[in-house]
C-alpha cells in the first residue's frame, strides 16, 4: 500500500518517515509541483534521497506531469515535451523509483464557431493516435527496463488509443495503472469500455489508484462517495498489484487508511 506525496506539504525528505510510521511501502512523487522539477535535484541529492528510501524500506513510483501532451501534431512542440519527460525519467530512476505514471494528455482548443472547446484526439483519432504512439516508444526505449513506465486511464479516450496501449504492454512490456475514482466518473458508456480494456489487459496492470467519488469530484476519503470499494479492493487484492491512496490532504488520507483497516475487521457476511 502507498499513498501520494500531494497529501503532505513537506518535501520528500518526510515522506519516507511517515510511510514508516503509518505502514506504508510506496510513495508516489507528483512531478506535476515544482518542488519536484529536476533541476532542482543535484546528482548528490538524488543519490542521498535514494539511499534514504533505501534505509527504510520504502519503495518511490513517480507520476509524470499532466500539462505536457504526448500527441501533438506539431513535432518540435512534442518533441520537447518528450525531452522533459525523458528529464523527468532520468531523476526518477536516479532516486531509485520502481515506477513511472503518464497521462496521454489532451489537446484542446476553443472553437469560437462552436462556442465549445474541442479535444482534437477526439475529433482526429487515426492521426493522433500515432503520436502518441511514438512518444510511448521513445519513452520505453530510454528507459530500458530500468524502471516501469505506465499508462493511468483519466479521461474517456477514444478506442483507437486503449488498443495502441493494449499492443504496447503486450509487444513493449508497457505497464498500466487502472484508476478506481477516474473509472467511476466516466459516463456509463465510458466506463464499460474502460472496465473490459482492464479486465482484456490484467495481466499488464502494475499499479492501482483508490480513491472515492462524488458529485462533487474525485480523490475523495474513502467511504464517503459512491465507490463500491469492497469489490475493487477484491479485484486488486486478487491480483495482487501495489495500490496508491490519492486522497489529498494528510487528515483525509489517515482517515481513508482506518477505513481500510476496519474493512479488513469486519466479518465475513458468508
Amino acid at each position: 500500500m502507498g499513498f501520494a506525496g500531494f497529501a503532505m506539504e513537506n518535501g520528500l525528505e518526510r515522506f519516507p518517515e511517515f510511510a514508516f510510521e503509518y505502514g506504508f511501502e510506496l510513495v508516489q512523487i507528483s512531478l506535476d509541483s515544482s518542488r519536484h522539477f529536476p533541476e532542482k535535484f543535484s546528482e548528490e541529492k538524488r543519490r542521498a534521497i535514494s539511499e534514504l528510501y533505501k534505509d527504510k524500506g520504502v519503495g518511490l513510483c513517480f507520476h509524470g506531469p499532466s500539462d505536457i501532451p504526448l500527441l501533438n501534431r506539431h513535432e518540435s512542440i512534442r518533441r520537447a515535451g518528450i525531452d522533459r519527460n525523458i528529464e523527468m525519467l532520468d531523476l526518477a530512476m536516479d532516486m531509485g523509483g520502481e515506477y513511472y505514471i503518464f497521462h496521454p494528455g489532451r489537446l484542446a482548443f476553443y472553437s469560437s464557431a462552436r462556442r465549445k472547446i474541442v479535444f482534437m484526439e477526439q475529433r482526429l483519432p487515426d492521426m493522433h493516435v500515432r503520436f502518441f504512439q511514438d512518444s510511448i516508444k521513445r519513452a520505453l526505449d530510454h528507459a530500458a527496463g530500468r524502471i516501469k513506465i505506465c499508462f493511468e486511464n483519466t479521461h474517456a479516450v477514444p478506442p483507437q488509443f486503449l488498443d495502441v496501449i493494449a499492443r504496447t504492454a503486450e509487444d513493449d512490456g508497457l505497464g498500466l495503472v487502472w484508476d478506481i475514482g477516474h473509472t467511476e466518473l466516466l459516463p456509463a458508456q465510458d466506463k464499460t469500455r474502460i472496465i473490459k480494456f482492464f479486465q482484456d489487459n490484467i495481466r499488464h496492470v502494475r499499479l492501482a489508484h483508490l480513491h472515492d467519488v462524488s458529485d462533487n469530484g474525485d480523490h475523495k476519503t474513502l467511504g464517503s462517495g459512491r465507490v463500491n470499494l469492497t469489490a475493487y479492493i477484491d479485484i486488486l487484492n486478487t491480483i495482487g498489484v501495489d495500490t496508491v491512496l490519492e486522497i489529498f490532504p494528510e487528515t483525509e488520507l489517515l482517515k481513508s487508511l482506518e477505513y481500510l483497516r476496519n474493512l479488513a475487521l469486519e466479518p465475513d457476511p458468508d
